[in-house]
């Protein structure tokens, strides 16, 4: 529904809403809930268990509070940039990240204050900041930053793994990349055995891990030279009856068309009203002895009417509030 909270009259049906509600979520720059007479503590005034979470750049408070914030500028400003890509080019992750990181977080705060409220019968205001949650991805790079001492760059090695290899992507015959994860020396060994390197195991500059990432690109000249000998399914084939990890980097229209994605249902198609069927994805979580309906999103506004009458406006009173 679309509801103006300039206006008195929608701040009255939003308080109405709010009575009713268990949970409010939003989304504006800080402190313009408080200004609109919107906020946690007014809402308690009317609902006093009310879960209330506030979902913004940097935060309720701190010296970045007031910053705009898009993700963009959130990635930039929590390292995913400068830690991504490679060590001559930074980039961002291609998808809005933290967006959906933040809007995660979110979601299990706000389930973990349902569960609080179970138990205490008491509400409760939540601060997710889009910063905060992005900055918390950086998981081991703090650390190879911190203990290691490692520079951003070096950690920035685009589809290869800093802290071991074969661990990226190599081209195949075909053209396609054939995404290979060797972990241990075990896969190391069944690797070369696998796809006729085995010299490669007598060699002392790949005995180990560490010698293979000093010589890593004397070995990645070895393995590419290889992989050329074969098309990237037939490669993917071998390796997995070797037991080695490893798989395709699929294209997004492979994706798509993927079995798995398929046979799990992750993309359905739903009806839209004069665009005929759309594809959406389905809620990736599976529960037991029940399925989730995937709906189409609503038009802006389309269930005004509706929400207002649920809470007791005439029809009326609805065109009034039009006017």
């Amino acid at each position: 529904m679309t509801l103006d909270l300039k206006q008195e009259k929608g701040r009255e049906i939003f308080f109405r809403l709010a009575e009713k509600a268990d949970v409010i979520i939003e989304n504006f720059v800080p402190g313009v809930v408080k200004k609109l007479g919107v906020d946690y503590e007014a809402v308690k005034k009317v609902k006093p268990d009310i879960i209330y979470c506030h979902v913004s750049g940097f935060g309720q408070d701190g010296p970045y509070r007031d910053r705009p914030a898009f993700d963009q500028l959130i990635q930039g400003e929590a390292g995913i940039i400068s830690y991504t890509g490679t060590r001559e080019t930074p980039c961002k992750i291609n998808v809005p990240i933290t967006d959906l990181l933040a809007s995660m977080y979110g979601a299990y705060a706000v389930l973990a204050a349902l569960l609080r409220r179970e138990k205490t019968g008491e509400g409760m205001e939540i601060d997710i900041s889009l910063f905060d949650c992005a900055v918390t991805m950086m998981l081991n790079l703090m650390n190879m930053a911190i203990v290691e001492g490692m520079k951003d760059e070096e950690l920035r090695m685009g589809t290869k793994y800093f802290l071991a290899t074969p661990y990226e992507p190599y081209p195949a015959g075909d053209g396609k990349l054939v995404n290979v994860v060797v972990a241990t020396e075990w896969h190391w060994k069944e690797f070369c055995k696998a796809v006729g390197l085995e010299e490669l195991l007598d060699d002392p500059r790949f005995a180990t891990n560490q010698q293979r990432l000093k010589h890593r690109e004397q070995l990645e000249r070895i393995i590419i030279e290889k992989f050329r000998e074969k098309p990237r399914d037939d490669w993917i084939e071998i390796l997995l009856k070797a037991g080695v990890p490893c798989g395709a980097v699929n294209t997004i229209q492979e994706v798509i068309e993927h079995p798995q994605t398929k046979h799990r249902k992750t993309v359905v198609e739903v009806d839209y009203p004069e665009l005929g069927k759309i594809k959406l994805f389905n809620n990736p979580v599976k529960f037991s002895g029940f399925e989730v309906e995937v709906r189409r999103p609503p038009k802006l506004g389309e269930h005004t009417e509706e929400i207002l009458k649920s809470i007791g406006l005439s029809e009326e009173e609805i065109a009034d509030l039009r006017a």
